[in-house]
Order: structure tokens, then sequence, then C-alpha cells
């Protein structure tokens, strides 16, 4: 049953302690917390982003926008959940179909900094949160037309938020079942039509975890789970980990280098394999005349050969392998409306073809290009770089990636040593707030 399995999850997560969890799960969560400040405090400083937080205007408060000054709980959870999916830079989870740190941790750490947890528990919490997002994301089969972002990290960041706040398991399940009844009306529709709104329901989502949590702190009777049937069912077995922890998801996931959609990271690391091929025989990308993309079918759906905003350049598989082409990088500047001219010739030769996955779990692809010459190149990849199971990037790429999401809308507030620096310090912080604190350095400008 459904129910037992959430209190199953909910008893291992009152039980975790920081000080217990095995060295590779610490590795992982602090990995996870390095790239998600990352991501957040280079998604800050995009325009559209500064815009967003103009809007609302937030008085000065005592949780951290990274990079962006200080917000109340509700603002920062909101803001900085936002933040770290618009550069589509967050790291995700293949098997949990999303991303389970920047969907279910910014909640979790900004009521932690409201309360001065600290640091142990603050990340013992992320690793909470992480687990119960993701494994009921791996445990979904979702409705072919819900856009997980609105759902998936809601339970994960009620779990942890109410582990927070000192709850019991029964507490805990309580906040999980009232997270799996408020679920954003997320679809992909939104998504695929180029509408910035997509983030908005990860903000939305940070919001409501955070108020299931709450909700089960007031004692609310919440009788049963309901997974809303327009995001999908959920199917109990394999939620509960087990009793040593060393089947926790954390740590298996995968870590992005494409400001892109995650299903069109194979096809374009094929792409720049292949344009260091055709740059070596002084082929131009001018000179190519067709392009076949095989790819999974996730990527395949995505084959908008035009766009008109960032997020439709996201979504699409042509935009990845065209950019990869044509630039040698899929970059945040590379989605720039303004740019979209220039990739447009290449992007109009993108043929798609599904192809069969070689596990349940892959996602190879092939591009394959002919040439003016009639010239045949192709290359393939099983899947797409930086997944930590199969092709896990080593620790300078890493430092490297953080420092790319640090600067992809311009200069850094802060470098990325400062990051890991800040990860570092919280396993033994007195409080989680004095260490995230240093990630915000300025307050925005706030409307009178």
């Amino acid at each position: 049953m459904l129910d037992a399995a959430i209190l199953g999850l909910s008893r291992w997560a009152v039980s975790r302690r920081w000080e217990n969890l095995p060295g590779p799960v610490a590795d992982a969560i602090g990995q996870e917390l390095a790239g998600l400040f990352a991501v957040i405090s280079g998604g800050q400083a995009t325009p559209a982003q500064r815009a967003l937080v103009a809007a609302w205007a937030p008085e000065p408060g005592p949780c951290t926008l990274f990079g962006a000054g200080s917000a109340s709980v509700e603002a920062a959870a909101w803001l900085n959940t936002v933040a770290g999916v618009c550069l589509e830079r967050d790291s995700g989870h293949r098997l949990a179909k999303g991303h389970p740190a920047a969907l279910a941790i910014p909640a979790v750490l900004a009521l932690a900094e409201q309360r001065g947890t600290d640091g142990p528990s603050t990340l013992t919490a992320a690793v909470v949160a992480y687990e119960v997002a993701a494994r009921l994301g791996r445990a979904t089969s979702y409705e072919p037309d819900h856009h997980n972002h609105g759902s998936l990290g809601i339970p994960g960041a009620a779990a942890g938020c109410a582990v927070l706040l000192g709850v019991d398991a029964e507490g805990v399940a309580r906040a999980v079942h009232a997270a799996l009844a408020s679920p954003v009306a997320s679809f992909w529709g939104a998504a695929l039509a180029g509408s910035p709104v997509r983030d908005q329901w990860a903000g939305a989502g940070a919001l409501a975890g955070l108020a299931s949590a709450r909700l089960a702190v007031a004692g609310e009777t919440l009788p049963g789970t309901w997974p809303s049937p327009a995001v999908g069912s959920v199917e109990p077995d394999g939620l509960v980990p087990t009793g040593d922890d060393s089947d926790l998801m954390v740590g298996h996931g995968y870590v992005k280098r494409h400001s892109s959609c995650a299903y069109t990271h194979a096809p374009a690391d094929a792409a720049l394999l292949l344009r260091a091929d055709l740059l070596a025989s002084g082929i131009t990308p001018e000179r190519i005349r067709s392009i076949e993309v095989v790819a999974s079918p996730a990527a395949v759906r995505l084959d908008a050969t035009s766009w008109t905003t960032r997020h439709g350049a996201y979504f699409s598989t042509p935009f990845a392998v065209a950019s990869a082409l044509l630039h040698g990088d899929v970059s945040y500047e590379r989605s720039a409306p303004d740019q979209a001219a220039r990739l447009a010739p290449l992007a109009a030769l993108v043929r798609l073809r599904e192809g069969p996955l070689a596990t349940p779990d892959a996602r190879p692809a092939t591009v394959r290009v002919v040439t003016d010459t009639g010239s045949v190149y192709e290359v393939a990849v099983p899947h797409s770089l930086g997944d930590r199971d199969h092709s896990p990037f080593d620790a300078a790429t890493h430092h490297d990636l953080l420092a790319a999401a640090l600067t992809s809308a311009g200069p850094a507030p802060f470098g990325p040593d400062l990051v890991v620096d800040v990860v570092a310090a919280l396993p033994t912080a007195a409080s989680a707030a004095t260490e995230l604190a240093r990630l915000r350095l300025a307050e925005p400008e706030r409307k009178p």
C-alpha cells in the first residue's frame, strides 16, 4: 500500500543523522549543493530574474537570495528555486525523471536559515528532501502531458522542511500526503511553446512544499494519499531506502554542461564530437547539407526548428545540435532570441528519428552529417556526459562548470571557490545561516 510506504519513507527521514550517513552520500549532497548554489547565483544575475526580483520587491529578511541579497523565507524559497532552473543548467536524475535538488532543496535552505538551524541538520534535511523527491519521481508514471516541475519537488521540500520543524514520522507522512495532493497543474504544452512560466511552476512547488510541512505541524488529519490523476500514478515498491542507506539515489544523477533540456544533451554531445571531426577535415558548418539525429523518444519530441524565447530554445533538440555544431557549445547566451537567426539555417537541416533505447534508463544519440561534397560524418554516444554512473566529470571539470554557471549572464558576484568553501564549512557550522549569508553580497534594489 502506498500509505504504508509513505510512512516507512517518513520513518527513514526522521531517523537520519548527518554523522551516520555514508561518506559517498555526504560527498554527493555536497556536490549537489555546490552546483545548486552556482546555478541559483548565476540565474539571479540574468535580466529576467533581476526583473522578477524587482517585481516581487521583497523586503530584506533572514534568508539568502544567492548572489542577490536577502528576503523572507517564502520569497527566498520561490525566487531561489526559479533562479535555479532558469539557466537550464541544474543537475538532475534520469530515474527520478527530473531535478530533485533544484526543485526540493531551496525551500529547505530558506527554512533552515529562518530557524537558525545548524549545518549538519540542514545537510540532513537536504538529503531527505532530495531522496523523497527522487524516490517519488522514480515511482511515478507521469501522464504524457504533465511536466513535473510543478509536482516533483513538492513532497521532497515538504519532507525536508517537516524534518527541520521537528515533527515525528507521522508528521512527515502528513506533510508528504499534503504535498502529493498539492501539485501545480504544469503541462508540457507551455514548456514546448517556450513560456517562462515553466520556471514559475518550480517556485510554486517550493512554496507548496513549505506549506505542506506547516500544515503537518498544525496537526491536520490527512488520511490517505491522493496523487492527482492529472499527474500520474505512484507505485509504492522501492520507496523506502534500505537500512544502511546503500541504495540512496543521491549521487547517481547527472551534472549538466549545456543550457538546454537534459533530453537534448546526448545529441549535443555527439554533435560536439562530430564538429571536432569536421573541423579536423577542414569542413565548416556552412558546408553541411543535412543533419540526421537518432535519439530517445523524449529528445525526438523536442523538434522545434525555430523559437522566439530562451525557453523555446531550451526545449529544442535542433537548437542544441545547431549550437554545438556552429559555436562549439550550448551555453545560455546561445538561447537569446537575437541569436536565433544565426542558428536557424543549421537547425532547419535537422531531421529527428527515434532510436531504440540501449537500456530503459539510457539516452543514446547518433548525429549524422552529409556535406556539400556528399561526404558522410557520424558520431554516436551511449549517453550524455556528466552522468555520475557512466561518465562522471572529474573534479577540475566540475569546478569549471561551477564557474560557467556563475558567469552565464555576465561577471559573477563571486567565484566557484567561495561556493565550494561554503559547502565545505556546512558540516561543522553552528548555524547554516552564517555560511549561506556569505553568498548574499548585495541587496537588490527595492521598488518604492
